[in-house]
């Protein structure tokens, strides 16, 4: 059997190897906030979110309000695995046991 490409993989699939940010931490993932209104985006400090929420803390499927003063829109979250090049927008149906 072949190896399949991991840039080929699904949401899903990256779902089920990195659920919390705690693991998203120990894999290397980067993840960035951007904003559908006003296209900001920001590099997200895994280490802060798991001081302040906790290792548990998930963002896949995860929304929150844009930072930037004046702007009104929902940022949502897009992460980045070591073995991939592309972010990956983090939403993804809960993985099947």
């Amino acid at each position: 059997m072949g190896f399949r490409n991991y840039d080929r993989w699904s949401a899903e699939e990256w779902r089920r190897t990195a659920e919390t940010v705690g693991q998203m931490r120990k894999a290397g993932w980067e993840v960035l906030s951007y904003c559908r209104a006003c296209h900001l985006t920001m590099r997200v400090d895994l280490d802060v979110i798991v001081a302040l929420r906790g290792p548990d803390t998930v963002l896949w499927n995860r929304q929150a309000r844009c930072r930037r003063i004046g702007c009104g829109g929902v940022v949502e979250f897009r992460g980045k695995t070591p073995k991939i090049t592309r972010y990956l927008r983090l939403s993804a149906q809960w993985p099947e046991v």
